[in-house]
């Protein structure tokens, strides 16, 4: 497998208006543009602004007189790519697939529940959350989650071709329980997470089939809890985990030094601290989602945030903190009801509650937090997305987004007006969820499952994109 080193992300600015400009910016350009030549566009800076050209036809100096300055260079503007995510067209009426697709779009089904695409493996009931991998012969692996309870989950693969052909499919986990979503790492690892009262996050390599269980460690370091997904910051060598529960926490796992020493490509994510977000002047163990709001907070502004150690990050943390409002003590952090999708991008951590439609971003360098998208009773002509579930972020900065229910759509989010747009829409799959969202390494594919499909079990489908989204 390819290991691609990151790179340092770009500082965010706290003053709001420019914030959300930079966001945009950002995301357009994905990541070219720095804090310094931002605020230079925008008339700021300091000594890194924009240098003035020398003013033409101004008066000789006496003689003798030094050599004009040369006329600076222009400043070359960041090179924008047009993500074929950025604009397109409605949807089209369905297709033989039962896909409704823009304009220029166009599926295949790749896999169904127990059926063999390739190779022996039949494909797993339940999909779920997925991601892709590149292969060393310019082909790539998507790999998916299987929410089947009572250890009979685990995680599939599917083996592509470098001309998009299904190869080979394979179990990399087996023998674990309601594997939800989870997230790929830095160093081109699949961590699938198990969503009931006890779950673990387990570590699978998508190139290798399953022989036994040290094929796919657990990692009991990141918390026992209702698991939904998790990403990777490789700058502050620290992961962020979701919750999916009624007070669920968003946690995060800081790794000790000698988890992941300077230098080395990844984490062991044995040792480190445990620790659950809290909004500062919001009291703990409060329901961030409750309707009444029993806090005068704007949670479209940037709110600072703290992080608090978890309480016996051994046990299962929905049993500890039963037990803490049992004994009149209050468990650390704030509560999410139902946090679900997790991604990193570009020092921005976002995820997702999908019981009030909120799309939320924590800012890792200022430690903020705000909800960039509220869907929540909205329209849907310019709120498409709603109970919103797994996301993923392209290379060019694309949110999309997978609805856990409603009309059954992936949808993109427009940071400019904090709107969406649907992308795909499943006809006839009324009993389903939409999961498992990623692109292709090419950036020319869209993978993703329809968990129940029509009724006769898990469907995953492949789009062609019109262009790259890279």
């Amino acid at each position: 497998m390819k290991n691609e080193k990151s790179a340092p992300f770009p500082t965010v600015p706290l003053d709001l208006p420019q914030r959300r400009a930079f966001l945009r910016q950002s995301f357009a350009t994905a990541g070219v543009v720095t804090l310094p030549a931002f605020l230079a566009a925008c008339g700021g800076g300091g000594s890194n602004g924009v240098a003035f050209p020398p003013i033409a036809g101004a008066p000789p100096a006496p003689s003798p007189a030094p050599a004009p300055p040369a006329a600076q260079p222009p400043v070359e503007p960041p090179v924008v790519k047009k993500s074929p995510f950025a604009e397109f067209s409605e949807l089209q009426p369905a297709d033989a697939n039962g896909v409704m697709l823009p304009k220029g779009f166009t599926s295949r089904i790749v896999a169904q529940s127990g059926t063999v695409a390739a190779g022996s493996y039949a494909w797993h009931g339940s999909p779920d959350g997925g991601a892709c991998y590149p292969t060393d012969n310019g082909g790539w692996i998507y790999v998916s989650n299987s929410e089947i309870g009572s250890k009979g989950g685990g995680v599939g693969a599917l083996r592509f071709d470098a001309n998009g052909t299904v190869v080979d499919s394979y179990a990399i986990l087996k023998s674990t329980s309601s594997n939800c979503a989870g997230g790929p790492t830095p160093w081109n690892t699949w961590l699938s997470c198990e969503e009931h009262s006890s779950g673990m996050v387990w570590e699978c390599d998508p190139a290798k089939p399953w022989v036994d269980a040290s094929s796919a460690p657990s990692l009991p370091a990141l918390g026992l809890y209702a698991h939904e997904a998790v990403c990777v910051d490789p700058v502050h060598k620290t992961l962020y985990l979701t919750e999916d529960a009624s007070l669920g926490r968003i946690y995060r796992f800081v790794c000790d030094a000698s988890d992941w020493p300077e230098g080395a490509p990844r984490a062991a994510m044995k040792t480190g601290r445990l620790e659950v977000l809290k909004i500062k002047d919001i009291a703990s163990d409060i329901d961030l989602a409750d309707p009444a709001k029993p806090y005068a907070k704007d949670f479209s502004q940037p709110l600072p945030v703290e992080w608090l150690d978890v309480v016996n990050p051994e046990k299962p943390q929905a049993g500890v903190r039963a037990s803490m409002r049992t004994a009149g003590l209050t468990p650390p952090g704030a509560g999410f009801r139902k946090a679900e999708g997790i991604w990193f991008f570009n020092g921005i951590v976002y995820f997702v509650t999908s019981y009030n439609s909120h799309i939320w971003a924590y800012d890792t360098q200022n430690q903020t937090l705000e909800a960039i998208y509220d869907g929540m009773n909205k329209d849907p002509a310019t709120h498409s997305i709603d109970e919103p579930d797994n996301l993923t972020i392209s290379a060019l900065g694309d949110i999309l987004v997978a609805e856990d229910a409603g009309n059954l759509e992936i949808g993109v989010l427009r940071m400019e007006s904090g709107t969406s747009q649907p992308l795909v829409r499943l006809v006839g799959h009324d009993d389903s969820e939409v999961v498992g969202p990623a692109l292709s390494p090419d950036g020319k594919r869209l993978y993703f499952s329809s968990q129940r499909g029509t009724g006769k079990g898990g469907i995953t489908f492949e789009i062609t994109l019109p262009s790259a989204a890279k």
